[in-house]
């Protein structure tokens, strides 16, 4: 069936939700601190943010730059945060060319690593810059040369030395491998926030993913609510996602377009079923699929299935 223009813009709006957890509200507050303690005391905080993928980072990340925009004036542009994506294949060079596109230097590919370092240096102060994101820093631990995460956590320390702002270095769990390579950079990230997934068997956590559920089944708004004292539907929910909230949404995203080819007046099961195949784990049929009366209540993460977390081996982790 044809969506309408007021369900595309449904779907569009749940795409660009912000859904504040506690968990969420509390990694965000922690980055504010680190922000406002160099912004009003002039004290640089530097804190490690790690999770897994779709927990909310780049949303944390999005909302702060949206928090402390930026500014132009008549005389300079004032960028309160910088937020730096680590490069694919991340070097010395590169990251610090893409400080300097950030910060709109014009010749940011022109001079040598040290001469590059300085401008960023002034760059910074000549921006005002209070706090550096660092994001996707496990791509130094994936694709690096092997001699890269020693020479840019030098590097990094010296930037962080010499700049004075606060700093976040944010990425996937294994990112805190870059730590161990050089203890003086470590003993400056010893705060770290953790951003993980909803985890049913914790009363805490359990409550929140209920939470969460009802904000996506509200912002749906179909006539029938789901009802959240279903066990049975919130197992289902869990394991369809692992807890994590980025799939959440993609599965109520799903679910909503399964209601409006079914005509129904809220989100069933059948829906979820559906959607689950549709749009996070093709193979997900039968007693795979967390919506089947079939399935085992166990989680997807086995090899092969859509939540299994790839681990650093021994021999790929770096020599300390």
């Amino acid at each position: 069936m044809n969506f309408s223009i007021e369900q595309y813009q449904k779907l569009a709006s749940l795409r660009k939700l912000v859904i504040n957890h506690p968990q969420f509200d509390k990694a965000y507050q922690a980055i504010v601190d680190s922000y406002q303690m160099k912004t009003y005391v002039d004290t640089p905080q530097n804190i490690i943010c790690v999770g897994q993928s779709g927990t909310g980072k780049s949303t944390l990340k999005e909302k702060m730059k949206l928090t402390y925009p930026r500014v132009r004036g008549s005389e300079k542009l004032v960028i309160p945060i910088l937020v730096v994506d680590t490069p694919s294949v991340p070097t010395v060079k590169n990251i610090a060319e893409e400080m300097l596109i950030q910060l709109g230097d014009p010749q940011f590919n022109k001079g040598s690593a040290i001469e590059k370092t300085n401008r960023i240096l002034n760059y910074l102060e000549m921006c005002e810059v209070k706090m550096v994101i660092f994001d996707e820093l496990q791509h130094f631990i994936d694709q690096g040369k092997r001699r890269t995460p020693y020479e840019v956590s030098d590097w990094l320390k010296t930037v962080i030395d010499k700049a004075k702002v606060s700093t976040v270095l944010m990425g996937l769990d294994r990112s805190e491998e870059i730590l161990k390579v050089n203890e003086q950079l470590r003993r400056r990230f010893s705060r770290r926030i953790d951003i993980r997934p909803f985890d049913i068997n914790e009363k805490e956590s359990r409550e929140s993913l209920i939470g969460v559920i009802r904000i996506l089944d509200e912002k749906i708004g179909l006539p029938e609510s789901i009802d959240l004292r279903d066990k049975s539907l919130i197992k289902s929910l869990y394991f369809a996602t692992n807890g994590i909230i980025d799939y959440l949404v993609k599965l109520f995203i799903g679910a909503y377009e399964q209601t409006a080819k079914m005509n129904y007046n809220g989100l069933k099961k059948e829906c979820f079923q559906v959607a689950f195949t549709e749009c996070i784990w093709v193979e997900g049929v039968g007693k795979l699929n967390p919506f089947n009366e079939n399935f085992v209540h166990h989680k997807l993460d086995r090899i092969g299935m859509p939540f299994h977390r790839m681990s650093v081996s021994s021999e790929e982790r770096l020599t300390l």
